[in-house]
């Protein structure tokens, strides 16, 4: 057993991942290297360490090797400084403990922080532009824009009762992963000797890799709702879905985000996790779908599960990305729960019949996909500025202030209503409106219908 803790403790290694950054062509060198390294090429940066007083050094660099003057971007202020493992002694100098601590909780403060009272700056070169903008892109497929694109896309161009399945799918494994993350409390990789290339979730904690069990929910979670409804060969889908997983696993060691451990973990959980949802998601998908008083369950549910969500020791943008989550799950549900219930079979028999064809339906295609796009944008963004404003007013906050946002009255509702707004026009509204201008696709109200029959709907 010794051993095995030993092991694994040994993935939770930050030279680990600063290895595998180093194998891919991220090299790190001192100040007094500086200049020799910018005349080499390649894209030089200085990576951004956080100060005693939260703010971030960073540097804009240009793919001709050149660097800016570093200047001081705001942060919200915190005594810690994500990555390190700083200690002060009697005298009042700081030290670093170097590798191997194996007791993280107590050696690092909340999301992986140490108090520190330096400013410094990692200097950096990315040497391999094609791994850069490779990883840079399957960080992406685990982003807030992806979504968009992905869950709408699939719902108006694919098949709506496989991506509703896989929202479910998604939904349950974003949450039980998020909350782990602040349960257990596991610091990210530190920096030095790891280079920190993201910032968007630098105050989360790292245990386990969300994006890691993203990568494996979704593409093998539209391999499994696809399979034996369209014909695919299945090797092939297999080999996509593993490779899309890989490119999202190891953009988040190229990126400097998360250990080993943290990866592996995220891997497993999520095949475990949908191991056992799987077999239930047909039931629930017609429960949903289909009984009368899914609507109110859907809601109830959601705000409970908002609720319960584990206390943060200090703000991140955990609960705020979760409530998006649930929010999204939510929209999608309602807003396929409302056409079920108006819709009838001959209005979607009529909606088959008159649907593009051919090379017409090609460009419908990409029309409900460009036109949906930019009216959910528009949509989101009015949502979201109404909500700040009126909620900001309600509790008498600026709603210019950044901090305004990390309310816990304001966040809620500006995370939670904006994207169950735009979930909702997704599945609903937006889909309402193609058929109308004649861009719909045929079978999307059967796929809605499928179900509906269980509960007389």
């Amino acid at each position: 057993m010794t051993g095995l803790w030993k092991w694994l403790v040994s993935l939770n290694d930050s030279q680990l991942t600063a290895g595998f950054q180093r194998l891919c062509g991220i090299e790190v060198f001192n100040h007094s290297d500086r200049n020799k390294s910018m005349s080499n090429g390649g894209i030089h940066q200085e990576h951004p360490v956080c100060d005693g007083n939260g703010n971030v050094p960073t540097l804009n660099g240009s793919a001709s090797g050149h660097a800016e003057e570093a200047s001081l971007k705001p942060r919200a202020k915190s005594k810690y400084t994500n990555g390190y493992i700083v200690h002060k002694s009697a005298n009042g100098s700081v030290q670093t403990l170097q590798n191997g601590a194996t007791d993280l909780k107590q050696n690092y403060g909340p999301n992986g922080n140490d108090e520190s009272s330096e400013t410094e700056k990692q200097q950096y070169k990315i040497n391999n532009k094609i791994l850069f903008y490779l990883f840079s892109f399957g960080a992406a497929l685990g982003n807030e824009i992806f979504y968009i694109v992905f869950f709408s896309f699939g719902i108006w161009n694919f098949d709506g009762n496989v991506f509703r399945k896989v929202t479910m799918i998604w939904c349950a494994i974003m949450y039980l992963g998020q909350a782990a993350k602040d349960i257990i409390c596991w610091p990210r990789p530190r920096c030095p000797p790891v280079v920190r290339l993201e910032e968007r979730y630098e105050l989360e904690y790292g245990m386990p890799s969300t994006h890691a069990m993203v990568g494996v929910a979704i593409p093998f979670g539209v391999l499994c709702f696809s399979y034996g409804r369209f014909e695919f060969d299945l090797t092939l889908g297999i080999l996509v879905a593993v490779f899309w997983s890989a490119l999202v696993s190891c953009s988040r060691l190229y990126l400097g985000m998360h250990s080993v451990l943290d990866v592996l973990v995220g891997i497993v959980s999520a095949a475990c996790l949908m191991l056992l949802f799987v077999p239930l998601v047909d039931v629930l998908d017609t429960l949903l779908v289909a009984h009368p008083l899914s609507y109110l369950l859907l809601n109830f549910v959601c705000l409970i599960l908002c609720l319960i969500y584990p206390r943060l020791e200090q703000w991140s943008t955990a609960r705020g990305d979760t409530s998006q989550v649930l929010a999204v799950f939510s929209g999608i549900y309602q807003g396929t729960w409302f056409l079920a219930k108006t819709c009838t079979p001959e209005m979607a028999t009529q909606a088959q019949m008159s649907a593009p064809a051919g090379w017409s339906a090609l460009w419908a295609g990409v029309a409900r996909q460009v036109l949906g796009t930019a009216v959910m944008v528009v949509v989101f963004g009015i949502v979201k500025t109404g909500v700040l404003h009126t909620m900001a007013k309600v509790l008498r906050l600026d709603p210019k202030d950044p901090k305004t946002k990390q309310h816990l009255g304001v966040e809620f509702p500006y995370k939670y209503l904006s994207c169950l707004v735009l979930a909702f026009l997704a599945s609903c509204g937006m889909p309402m409106c193609f058929q109308m201008l004649g861009l719909h696709r045929g079978n999307f109200l059967f796929e809605v219908l499928d179900h509906a029959h269980y509960f007389g709907l």
